[in-house]
């Protein structure tokens, strides 16, 4: 594990974990931390950005100049708060390396606008995609955290409205399960530098108040039938209260007869590929993400 990994754990489980917040703490929490983006934004050359302000989506692109592949990336934020900016960086990059371009959908917030308010904002992105004329093999879509959670919600979303599957998807750390193990949650809460068993919980209240609603593919993709999903690539922290979800995505998603490409690290943290280009350990395997997306062109 890297110094900067060693002290980027120091630094969120002191100003993100937090526990025994109510509902109303812990969006005031997240959201102050989440919607303002810490990091400098280091674009590289030949990549530029530009805002997006369409029916169909608002987001931004960061895009080199005659781009092959296109990335519809929803960002993380517990399905509560988060910035795009926050993933500049990573676009920038994943622009420049795959020669394409990467969409940052912006999408409605819980509790104001709980599930499935966010899903039905994200298959419109995906529908504008279209609508402009990208073809599916070239669209990639990919997320970290509640945006991975909406990446597979989607997924599941096109095949049900029989529109065809992207080229392949990536998710970082996805928020998959509204019916988590307390006990698992509870025993992985000392090792996440991140999150609590205790966030989990309550998020899950905030994002689908209706209890009804939470064994919906789309608000548990963890229990979806992932039969004619594209290939996945999953990337989780050994360490983090999410880890048993993203397994049991993996579980079903190859259980279905799904290609998963599976990178689990012990000792990291929450969604660490988005730390570009300040991580060492996000470097490496963004290379391994861009990787995987070529291997499916």
């Amino acid at each position: 594990m890297s110094i900067q990994a060693i002290l980027i754990k120091a630094v969120t489980r002191r100003t993100i974990k937090r526990s025994g917040l109510n509902e109303e703490q812990l969006v005031r929490h997240l959201r102050k931390v989440f919607n303002n983006s810490p990091s400098l934004t280091l674009l590289p050359l030949g990549v530029k950005l530009s805002r997006v302000d369409q029916p169909g989506f608002v987001g931004d692109r960061i895009s080199v100049s005659s781009p092959g592949v296109t990335v519809l990336y929803l960002h993380g934020g517990a399905y509560i708060g988060g910035v795009t900016k926050t993933y500049y960086n990573m676009a920038g990059r994943l622009a420049k390396q795959l020669k394409g371009e990467v969409y940052l959908a912006t999408y409605p917030f819980a509790p104001e606008h709980p599930y499935p308010a966010a899903v039905n904002r994200v298959m419109e992105a995906y529908e504008y995609l279209l609508d402009l004329g990208k073809r599916p093999e070239d669209i990639v879509i990919a997320g970290d955290s509640a945006g991975g959670g909406l990446t597979l919600a989607t997924l599941l979303h096109i095949r049900d409205k029989g529109l065809p599957q992207p080229r392949c998807a990536v998710t970082f750390s996805p928020g998959s399960n509204c019916f988590p193990d307390d006990q698992i949650l509870n025993a992985l809460d000392p090792s996440d530098a991140m999150l609590s068993a205790d966030i989990i919980r309550t998020v899950i209240d905030i994002y689908v108040p209706d209890t009804e609603q939470r064994s919906h593919p789309y608000a548990s993709p963890c229990l979806g039938d992932y039969t004619g999903i594209c290939p996945l690539m999953i990337t989780v922290s050994t360490d983090e209260v999410l880890y048993t979800d993203a397994k049991r995505v993996r579980q079903a998603a190859e259980k279905s007869g799904v290609s998963v490409e599976w990178i689990e690290r012990g000792g990291l943290f929450h969604v660490w590929p988005i730390m570009v280009p300040f991580l060492p350990e996000a470097r490496q395997d963004l290379k391994k993400v861009v990787g995987f997306i070529q291997r499916q062109g």
